[in-house]
């Protein structure tokens, strides 16, 4: 039984570090896997298949199938929820909503069921079976959210702190004569970041049919940053007005800048409180111990006389 449950232990393991992996190829190994396409011929198409990799042959398809029955019995509105939360954190991983779901159904029932093999083999108590029981599925219920969350916070935090000098690079473009699509083009020619990359997204849906508009708004949406809105909004007002966007961009660039500074302030001076609880916890203690160390020793040491 000891070496069924290690076995049972180890397989999870590595299949939850395999799926938290999953689509960290290295830009080496897809220029490799490309040019092995190139040259390949009809017949050597089983070989190929055979060559991926054990995580894109059966963790994904094992993840999207049991997305696939999740997905038929979850409410719209769960799906929606979590959809856009993909959308917002820059689809991680590469993952759909189907294998979002189908980790986390992975998680609700194998937790439990890993559990209840731990149980069988250590005898606890009942009560404290089911609690335990209890929290392991609601931790597989609430962990993919929790990462989901931390990857849009990650993502907009990048954007944040790169959405000024963007701002700088379209306004001294458009203030040189190009239109606004050549500035947000020099904007992803030049500069790096999940920012380029939606403005490469906006520019591509303008290209199939999409108005200015809708692209930016849905843009804005996607990302989720109130200073990304309000320059969203001026721009579309702008536009709709013939008002010039050299100098809106001028002024939304300005006054990024300026919230960017505020919020650094704040952090600022919320740090003296944040670092109050650690310094209660952890220092005041030891100094404490320090100083009245020896005398508690002493005092011991003479009423033991």
């Amino acid at each position: 039984m000891e070496v069924i449950i290690l076995l049972l232990l180890i397989s999870l393991s590595c299949f939850l570090y395999n799926v938290l992996n999953l689509g960290k190829s290295s830009k080496t190994e897809i220029s490799q896997r490309l040019n092995y396409i190139r040259h390949q011929t009809e017949d050597s198409m089983p070989e190929d298949e055979l060559s991926t990799s054990f995580k894109e042959r059966i963790i994904k398809p094992v993840l999207e199938g049991v997305g696939k029955a999740v997905l038929r019995l979850a409410p719209k509105e769960m799906i929606a929820g979590m959809e856009s939360k993909i959308i917002m954190a820059g689809k991680p991983y590469n993952w759909g909503v189907k294998n979002w779901l189908g980790i986390q159904a992975f998680m609700i029932l194998g937790l439990p069921v890993l559990i209840l093999l731990l149980y069988i083999q250590f005898r606890m108590d009942v009560s404290d079976l089911i609690l335990i029981i209890f929290a392991s599925a609601l931790i597989g219920l609430l962990f993919p959210n929790m990462l989901l969350n931390t990857k849009i916070r990650k993502r907009q935090s990048e954007i944040s702190k790169s959405l000024p000098d963007i701002m700088d690079l379209l306004t001294v473009s458009v203030e040189a004569g190009l239109t606004f699509d050549s500035a947000l083009s020099k904007v992803v020619e030049k500069m790096p970041g999940p920012l380029a990359r939606e403005f490469e997204t906006v520019l591509q849906e303008i290209k199939v049919g999409k108005t200015k508009k809708e692209a930016l708004y849905q843009m804005s949406d996607r990302i989720g940053i109130q200073d990304l809105r309000s320059f969203v909004g001026a721009v579309v007002q702008a536009d709709q007005l013939g008002v010039s966007l050299g100098r809106v961009l001028r002024l939304q660039s300005e006054q990024i800048r300026q919230n960017r500074k505020q919020r650094i302030s704040e952090k600022a001076m919320k740090a003296p409180i944040k670092m109050l609880i650690p310094m209660v916890v952890f220092i005041f203690p030891v100094i404490f111990i320090v100083l009245l160390g020896p005398v508690v020793i002493n005092l011991i040491g003479m009423f033991a006389k």
